[in-house]
């Protein structure tokens, strides 16, 4: 069989291997084509049958039988041809008419042909044409063609053709010479040839049908892969968004397998080998005994959801594990998979919460007034201390019952209760609470309704203030309003006197007046009339013979200089704040002289200014007084803290020969620190001698030349440790910055003397900053901390060195330097603060 197809000329090795090469890019091709939505009778020929594989075959077909064979789209695109005559390509497929007869014969001549079956018909230009179908999922998409032939037994109508080749322009010899050679064919032939092509077709519907389902089930499978990867990335996603790991272990074969959440909550690297022993040993070690007990209840058939630490590098964290058995017919465990949730914030917030409870609870504790919380039954759900005072009754014998029983009047009190409900509050509303021995309390009623999360009222909070005092206060204030009626008739008889006397003294007033360089001035806002004094004349130089200076006038008589300052504080002064400020003048004459003034307001009923009334003195002289009194006091003061750092310095001097009598070590170590505490008050007045301030000095210009000198004296043992520097520009006065000095010296010497033994390297870093600023540090803990919002400075001294051990309090220190670091921060009303995290940092806080 194989040696007659070789002798028919088939290319054995192209049937052989045409297919294996195209059956990859057919597949592709028609997965390419497809999608989740398509039909198969939406596609095109083209997308299903495999051109490059079937085309060897129907050429081979042709070389075996002659018979010609061509495959069409039902567009009437021919993708395969093989065997075609030249009467067709040379003539009907080329003219423009003849094609248009090709095309109409393979699309309609060509319909209508049931599956499995065949039609034979003449074409349109006069040549047998047969064809089957190719259908698909029982869709027809295209055509199997036989054609281009004669019978052999049936004569050729050569003057039809010639007519033919007339009509269209063909040249007529080659056109005939062309028909001569269109294959002539025995009808049993043509019948054999077609059983094979439609079995040919069938076999092409039923593989095209098998590639389409296959290519769909492998989409599908794609899509589901797909989809599973989303998922599991979405998984992962979700996890590290909820800090929710999940885990499962293998308990015969001890394996643990663990997501990348719960790799990461760990902080171990993937790849790790993983046992129970191994996660056991991440347990917080006050933990692990629990945790291993509560596992080994949870193999038993216990539920096992519990909460504990582990230890994650040099961090402690807390999480949720929860966890699913599984287990055989047998009841036996094969394995389990469970979650582990990271509720390290979730710890902070409510050991927060408990802090903010007690702390809170402390304030209703401290609270003088009874402090009650009721249900919306009216009965007592909680009391503070003063409640249990002022009823005699304990909280627990208070709690569950019916308020209103504690007062005189019941029914009162439970109509007030009711108005809060309808209203949402009471404002001193007056009851009086009985206490269990009959003593009765005055208070006023004040309550508000207090809420859940969704907004629901769910009770009332009420404060009864004690106002027994008020109304003693109260009825004092009705007799002494009744005193003062008979007191105002008597000082009515008084003043009438003392007018008479008033008209005799402003003579002497105005002597008084010229002699203090004092003149006074009233001004009628109403009216706008103005009246100065003799004297205030004489300081303006102005001439008497003129009225009083009007606002402009005055204005134009103070010195440029001062002016926009002046008129500033004397617009500003009437809203009813009395002033008194000093500015110059220049009087008529041009000489220039300073003054100082006041003024107030006299306001009438309605609250408006109706007059202005004040004083100008002229204190030209007592000004140059004070300018040269001062210049003399601050020439004192200098000297004074010159001498004072000069004998600091004698004294640190004196401290330096004394120490030259002794070799022990430690007594030697003892001088210098003395030495250094000196040094650094000394280095204070220093700093005020040459600043230009008196009294106060740069505290960190200070903290600077402090920390130099110290380096300096340290820096053959300590080459390797530097300094940083955070400081603020603020001015402390001397009582304040002498003993912040010392502080820094001893706490800065500690530092340089036993933070970084054998030369290691290292940093010391200083901070000082206003209260604005205190964000950046932890105020949440220490020995002062519901005082530490109250304090207006902080300074910290901190280094990285070997830190303070555990084991040593210091707050009650033998070191001499420590103790007087707490007694100094006594001093100064501040508290201090001790951090032994990465070294060891002391943070001071203190007020102004």
């Amino acid at each position: 069989m194989k040696e007659n197809l070789k002798n028919s000329g088939i290319d054995l090795k192209r049937v052989e291997e045409t297919p294996d090469q195209s059956e990859q890019y057919f597949r592709q091709k028609l997965e390419d084509s497809l999608s989740p939505s398509q039909k198969v009778e939406d596609l095109e020929l083209t997308e299903i049958i495999n051109v490059h594989a079937i085309e060897p075959l129907m050429d081979n077909f042709y070389k075996l039988t002659n018979i010609p064979i061509g495959l069409n789209d039902l567009k009437g695109n021919v993708l395969i041809g093989v065997g075609w005559q030249d009467i067709c390509t040379r003539f009907h497929r080329v003219h423009p008419e003849t094609c248009k007869h090709c095309i109409a014969s393979d699309i309609m001549l060509s319909s209508g042909v049931s599956p499995g079956k065949f039609k034979m018909y003449r074409c349109r230009n006069n040549m047998w044409d047969i064809v089957t179908p190719i259908m698909v999922g029982g869709h027809h998409i295209g055509n199997i063609f036989s054609g281009q032939f004669f019978f052999e037994d049936e004569p050729l109508d050569y003057g039809l053709f010639r007519s033919q080749a007339r009509k269209y322009g063909f040249n007529e010899e080659e056109y005939i010479a062309a028909l001569d050679k269109v294959p002539r064919l025995s009808r049993e032939a043509v019948n054999t040839g077609m059983a094979f092509l439609m079995g040919f077709a069938n076999m092409l519907s039923e593989l095209s049908f098998s590639n389409i389902r296959l290519s769909m089930a492998l989409m599908e499978r794609n899509n589901l892969v797909n989809e599973l990867q989303k998922n599991r990335e979405d998984l992962d996603r979700a996890q590290a968004v909820g800090n929710i790991g999940s885990w499962r272990l293998d308990v015969r074969k001890n394996e643990l397998i663990w997501s990348d959440e719960t790799h990461r909550i760990f902080d171990i690297p993937k790849g790790t080998p993983l046992t129970y022993e191994f996660f056991l040993s991440t347990v917080y070690s006050d933990d692990r005994e629990y945790v291993d007990r509560k596992w080994k209840e949870g193999l038993g058939g216990k539920p096992y959801d519990i909460e504990h630490r582990i230890v994650v590098g040099n961090k402690i964290k807390w999480v949720r594990e929860k966890a699913y058995l599984e287990f055989d017919r047998n009841r036996g465990v094969t394995g389990g998979f469970g979650i582990t949730q990271d509720i390290t914030e979730r710890k902070k917030v409510e050991e927060a919460l408990r802090i903010s409870n007690i702390y809170n609870r402390s304030l209703i504790e401290a609270s003088p007034d009874p402090l009650v919380t009721i249900g919306q039954d009216g009965k007592i759900t909680d009391v503070n201390n003063s409640t249990e005072t002022v009823t005699g009754y304990s909280r627990d014998e208070l709690i569950g019952t019916d308020f209103s029983d504690y007062f005189t009047e019941p029914e009162r009190a439970k109509k007030g209760y009711q108005h809060v409900f309808l209203k949402g509050f009471v404002k001193d509303y007056p009851l009086e609470i009985q206490h269990k021995d009959g003593r009765v309390t005055q208070v006023l009623y004040n309550a508000s309704v207090y809420r859940d999360e969704s907004g629901e009222v769910i009770g009332v909070f009420a404060a009864a203030r004690d106002v027994t005092e008020l109304k003693k206060a109260e009825d004092a204030l009705k007799k002494a309003h009744d005193n003062l009626e008979k007191l105002v008739e008597e000082r009515t008889v008084q003043l009438e006197s003392a007018y008479e006397s008033l008209k005799e003294n402003e003579i002497s007033l105005s002597e008084a007046q010229k002699m203090a360089h004092i003149g006074n001035w009233d001004w009628d806002l109403v009216t706008g009339k103005v009246h100065w004094s003799d004297e205030l004349f004489n300081i303006f130089g102005r001439d008497p013979q003129k009225s009083a200076a009007n606002y402009e006038e005055l204005l134009n008589y103070i010195h440029p200089d001062d002016r926009d300052f002046v008129d500033g504080i004397i617009r500003n002064s009437f809203t009813g704040k009395r002033y008194g400020i000093d500015y110059r003048i220049i009087r008529d004459n041009g000489e220039e002289r300073t003054v100082h003034a006041e003024k107030e307001l006299i306001f009438d009923r309605n609250n408006t200014p109706v007059r202005s009334k004040g004083i100008i003195q002229d204190i030209t002289e007592r000004k140059k007084a004070e300018e040269a009194l001062e210049k003399i006091q601050e020439t004192h003061i200098k000297e004074i803290h010159h001498r004072i750092k000069n004998n600091l310095q004698v004294i640190s001097s004196l401290l330096s020969l004394e120490s030259e009598k002794f070799s022990d070590a430690k007594i030697l170590e003892s001088f210098r620190e003395s030495q250094n505490r000196v040094a650094s008050m000394a280095l204070i007045h220093e700093e005020l001698y040459k600043g230009n301030e008196l009294d106060t000095l740069d505290f960190a210009d200070y903290i600077q030349n402090l920390t130099s000198d110290l380096f300096d004296l340290y820096s053959l043992r300590n080459s390797g440790v530097s300094l940083k520097l955070d400081l603020e520009k603020i001015h402390l006065d001397i009582d304040t910055a002498i003993p912040l000095g010392i502080i820094v010296n001893e706490l800065v010497s500690n530092s340089l003397k036993h933070a970084f033994p054998s030369g290691e390297a290292g940093e010391i870093h200083i901070s000082f900053c206003k209260k604005e600023r205190f964000s950046n540090y932890d105020i949440s803990s220490g020995p002062c901390f519901y005082e530490k919002d109250s304090f207006h400075y902080i300074l910290a001294v901190e280094d990285n060195g070997r830190g303070i051990p555990e084991e040593i309090d210091f707050t009650n220190s033998d070191s001499l330097g420590l103790q007087l670091v707490n007694i100094l921060v006594e001093q100064v009303g501040g508290c201090i603060d001790l951090k032994r995290v990465h070294g060891t940092k002391f943070t001071i806080w203190f007020r102004k």
